[in-house]
């Protein structure tokens, strides 16, 4: 349990981020008419399960102008 406390100063600013990360894509997902490919649902689960990739690959790719 010492170890864990050890790298929780470490921890806590890489959750935030990617708690951030994923509420950003997620209200830009809901907000915009046009992703690419055209599924939403698999976008949102994409940002949702894939941790600190997802939402910056829907962020870098997923967007449609």
């Amino acid at each position: 349990m010492e170890e864990v406390m050890e790298y929780l100063p470490l921890l806590i600013p890489l959750f935030v981020i990617q708690l951030a990360l994923m509420v950003v894509a997620l209200v830009d997902l809901v907000r915009r008419q046009n992703v690419l490919g055209d599924n939403k649902l698999l976008w949102g689960i994409v940002i949702v399960l894939v941790g600190f990739i997802g939402p910056i690959l829907y962020l870098a790719m997923g967007r449609r102008d």
